[in-house]
């Protein structure tokens, strides 16, 4: 489970409790997360985590907001929890890859070990907060928190979710 999800869940067990009829989306990553990740390829030609080979199956806040709108304005969604994920589960080999073909320059993932990660980001000035926080989430993608994709997102929203080099390049 991700370092967010006992939030969400509690936020889910009090909506249930209120008795007010609701649609819960339960949004993977978005892509819009990685606009770091362009500005740290461009300078440096890396990506580096410590997420192993996991997978994200991102979308783009788009994809979630049409999703969020097609629950609202149809009927049948109330009393149901949907699981959003893009459609294509990728590794950080394939988001490096994206990204060098976004910046027009090579970039590389490099894989850290959370120690490594960790010290990079203390060497960055991070407060051990953040430094735990961010490890955290790189070690859920790496135990495959963020990789499920059913193709429920595209369902709902009447189309494929939209490309990561697609989603990268509007942030580019």
């Amino acid at each position: 489970a991700m370092v967010l999800a006992g939030e969400h869940r509690a936020t889910e067990e009090l909506i249930a409790a209120s008795g007010i009829p609701a649609v819960i989306l339960r949004n993977n990553w978005y892509t819009e997360n990685y606009a770091g990740n362009i500005a740290q390829a461009r300078e440096t030609g890396v990506v580096a985590a410590s997420v192993g080979d996991g997978r994200v199956a991102s979308a783009s806040r788009k994809d979630f907001a049409d999703a969020a709108a097609v629950g609202l304005l149809e009927d049948g969604h109330l009393g149901q929890a949907y699981e959003l994920g893009g459609d294509v589960a990728w590794t950080y080999d394939e988001l490096a890859a994206a990204i060098a073909e976004v910046i027009g320059s090579p970039v590389e993932y490099r894989a850290l070990t959370a120690e490594e990660h960790a010290a990079a980001l203390e060497s960055a000035g991070l407060d051990a907060g953040t430094v735990g926080f961010v490890t955290a989430l790189d070690a859920g993608i790496r135990d495959g928190a963020l990789a499920d994709t059913d193709g429920t997102l595209a369902r709902l929203i009447g189309r494929p979710t939209t490309p990561l080099v697609e989603g990268l390049r509007s942030l580019a």
